[in-house]
């Protein structure tokens, strides 16, 4: 067990994960808390030959881009990292981690775009809540606390969508109606446009007689209209439980509505979401009007809006609940341009295997997780398409992917980050590429 001792550092950069960088005898520390411009005290937590980490203490001298954190559960909660820097700050440092990871690899941009940033406080749309029963059966709910399995109840999330945050207060208690012999492993919330869900993975069905409390507290819950989707384990498929029959959906750009199901993948941030397909549609040329493919599709977040600009979009995506789901949203808005195909991008020779896709491409769009596109980056390199998208949520993979297009030919013609999650270290990126 490392022994408590404390330690005296000045920072001088921010990790990718937030924490505060320092050096004591050429040795680095990594300082939960401190920023750049500090001198700090730390509590050593773990210590390796090569680094260490640690906790702040105290400041001897304070950084005068910090600020109070807004949110109580701050210190403890896990959710949020740079609640103690001043957001345009933030904004700064998610920018500056974009271009020093291209650099590191000798690429350069043409030309910078302008951070897409929007609201700071509300803007999550979407949480995943861990959720325990205690000993005296009462429900804890929250977020895993920092650098730890153990939960830490939160009765407020500033981040989070107000109506959203509002659930917070009542959802302990509510839980309450469910039969004591069921264990709840997840929670999630999501703010659609039309309603609020609540979806709970647990580890049985509920009965019939069971459901009657359930369905009549919802109405209960207040406004908008709630409704509560089930699962059980991680591999169940979600299936609503009150009577109602409409679908969640959000709007997307370019009058369209876009049909999900809790556990689907949706940008979590919907005013960022907005401006960055914007974006994408400004970048395309202005000719484009032919053939688009999007890869890593999902329900067609952004194959829809491009289809309203080009002849023909084919979007693929890994899972077939996802291509399915998109190909009912272009038919529900009326795109008759648009196909979806299933095909595991994880594997080299997949999308050969799409007979479909025609030989003559103008645009290939990415958004990849944050393992990035490794495996179908020489198909994109050899798809002659005159213009690719590449959406980023973890730079480092963008820039191992993009080596690929610069071999082929490609220029990296525009860079710029997204300010998708504000007091998060999380990092996006979007960058087009041109022959």
């Amino acid at each position: 067990m490392v022994k408590q001792r404390l330690l005296n550092c000045d920072i001088v950069d921010l990790l990718h994960d937030g924490r505060g960088v320092g050096r004591i005898n050429g040795k680095a520390y990594f300082v939960e808390g401190a920023l750049p411009g500090e001198s700090v005290e730390f509590q050593v937590t773990n210590e390796k030959r090569n680094y260490g980490e640690g906790r702040i203490r105290s400041l001897s001298i304070t950084s005068e881009h910090r600020v109070e954190p807004g949110c109580k559960h701050f210190s403890r909660c896990g959710g949020c990292s740079l609640q103690h820097l001043d957001h345009q700050q933030q904004i700064k440092f998610k920018k500056t981690q974009v271009l020093n990871s291209f650099e590191r690899a000798n690429v350069m941009t043409e030309s910078l775009l302008t951070p897409i940033n929007g609201s700071q406080w509300g803007y999550r749309r979407r949480a995943r809540l861990a959720v325990q029963r205690a000993k005296d059966g009462q429900f804890i709910v929250g977020f895993r606390n920092t650098g730890s399995r153990r939960i830490g109840p939160i009765t407020e999330c500033l981040v989070l969508d107000d109506s959203l945050a509002a659930l917070l207060v009542v959802l302990p208690q509510w839980l309450q109606l469910l039969p004591t012999d069921i264990t709840l492993y997840e929670v999630e919330l999501v703010r659609a446009d039309n309603a609020i869900a609540i979806a709970l993975e647990a580890s049985r069905r509920l009965k019939e007689d069971e459901l009657k409390d359930i369905r009549e507290s919802l109405q209960a819950l207040g406004e908008p209209p709630i409704q509560c989707w089930w699962k059980v384990g991680k591999n169940g498929q979600f299936r609503r439980l009150d009577e109602g029959a409409d679908e969640l959906y959000l709007n997307v750009p370019g009058d369209l509505k876009f049909r999900f199901k809790p556990g689907q993948f949706i940008q979590v941030n919907g005013e960022i979401n907005t401006k960055m397909v914007d974006q994408m549609l400004r970048l395309v040329s202005p000719s484009s009007s032919g053939v688009a493919v999007d890869l890593f599709c999902g329900a067609g977040n952004l194959s829809l809006p491009l289809a309203k600009q080009f002849d023909q979009v084919i979007g693929v995506e890994g899972l077939n609940s996802l291509v399915a789901g998109a190909a009912q949203n272009a038919i529900e808005n009326e795109i008759t341009t648009a196909q979806f195909f299933t095909a595991d991008l994880t594997q080299k020779n997949s999308l050969n295997k799409i007979k479909e896709i025609p030989k003559s491409l103008d645009l290939v769009v990415l958004d990849p997780p944050r393992s990035g596109a490794i495996d179908i980056m020489p198909w994109v390199a050899k798809s002659g398409a005159k213009q690719v998208i590449y959406i980023s949520c973890h730079p480092s993979t963008m820039v191992r992917d993009a080596k690929h297009l610069l071999d082929a030919g490609y220029k990296m013609k525009d860079l710029g980050v997204l300010d998708m999650f504000p007091h998060t270290a999380h990092v996006e990126a979007m960058a087009l590429f041109e022959k």
